[in-house]
């Protein structure tokens, strides 16, 4: 008998009738069974009927942003925002980002934020809701920054009034005319003329072409994005320069830096390449002489008086270049973020 259910006859018996049974309760899987009511009453039930699932999509997760919507001003906390956020997209939920109850506002959060819901490393293609501040000021704020004329909305909203500039460089060049307009645009603001101040233009220059050399392990592939903002109840005008690669401190020319020196040491804390990277020491992958300075010259410009803040935000470092002020933070931002405002104090 063993021997008779073994022959392939028997064989290829069982394993269409096996085929056979794996199809059909994988189609009764897709299917819930409904009971179908005839007549008034439901104590009249008839022959049940199966009908298509219902799909129900899933439910929104509503993430309501800190109080204090700032990565320049409030770092843990917005950053920690972003992850929490990030988390429930990578998990397929759809999050509203709730900033509807925030107090304080920087454009720097507003940016960066505009930057993440269009990043698909980011958002993994899954829906992505929004509001604005209650408060007037803040909705005036966030208005003007621009965000409204990068995304899809269903009402309209006040118009750029030429008070800003944001730009999404998605070709990775250093773009000379871009920098000049966007140093023109806060001279004017903030000094009412329009001769070029070179240490700003310097630092947009070096901060395009260091989108390169330390966004990732190959370059050239990673955005880079500017934000320039006249404050119009002062003649602060801010600058965001960020991109969301691998973070300077995790660059090549950075690592390569840290096992050659570093690890011999027993130094392995991002916290103690600050200086050297500030100070010069750790060279760009080109070592060319017709390359700029990258991040040393940003720091030696970001010195000048007219610089009234300068703020670096990189992997876990976070360092006010003005006050030499340098400190790991708990949450990380992944890529490399300048931001500084520029600020007539005669």
């Amino acid at each position: 008998m063993k021997k008779l259910f073994s022959t392939a006859k028997y064989k290829r018996r069982n394993a269409v009738k096996s085929l056979k049974f794996f199809r059909k309760i994988k189609k009764r899987k897709r299917k819930t069974f409904l009971p179908k009511f005839y007549g008034k009453s439901k104590n009249k039930m008839g022959k049940g009927k199966y009908h298509p699932t219902i799909i129900r999509e899933p439910k929104i997760i509503v993430e309501e942003a800190p109080p204090h919507f700032s990565i320049v001003d409030n770092t843990e906390k917005t950053l920690a925002y972003f992850e929490y956020v990030h988390f429930h997209l990578n998990t397929g939920r759809p999050v509203l980002f709730d900033i509807s109850k925030i107090k304080l506002l920087t454009t720097d959060a507003i940016a960066v934020l505009l930057a993440k819901i269009q990043d698909e490393k980011f958002h993994k293609r899954t829906s992505i809701y929004g509001n604005e501040p209650d408060d007037e000021d803040l909705k005036k704020l966030f208005t003007q920054s621009g965000f409204y004329e990068h995304v899809l909305v269903k009402k309209i909203t006040q118009k750029n009034d030429k008070k800003l500039l944001i730009h999404k460089q998605t070709n990775n060049r250093v773009e000379p005319d871009l920098a000049k307009e966007a140093c023109l645009l806060g001279l004017r603001h903030t000094f009412n003329n329009d001769e070029i101040f070179e240490p700003l233009y310097e630092i947009l220059i070096e901060a395009m072409q260091n989108t390169n050399n330390h966004a990732g392990s190959t370059r050239g592939i990673y955005d880079w994005w500017l934000h320039v903002y006249n404050h119009p109840d002062s003649n602060i005008t801010s600058y965001t320069f960020f991109d969301l690669g691998v973070g300077i401190f995790e660059s090549l020319p950075v690592q390569t830096y840290k096992r050659e020196f570093y690890q011999n040491l027993g130094l392995v804390s991002n916290l103690d390449l600050v200086s050297p990277l500030f100070a010069g020491e750790i060279k760009s992958r080109t070592a060319r002489p017709e390359r700029g300075k990258g991040v040393p010259q940003i720091f030696e410009c970001s010195q000048n008086p007219v610089f009234s803040k300068f703020v670096l935000i990189s992997n876990d470092i976070f360092a006010d270049m003005k006050n030499n002020d340098f400190r790991i933070i708990k949450h990380k931002f992944d890529g490399t973020m300048f931001y500084w405002e520029i600020n007539n104090l005669n």
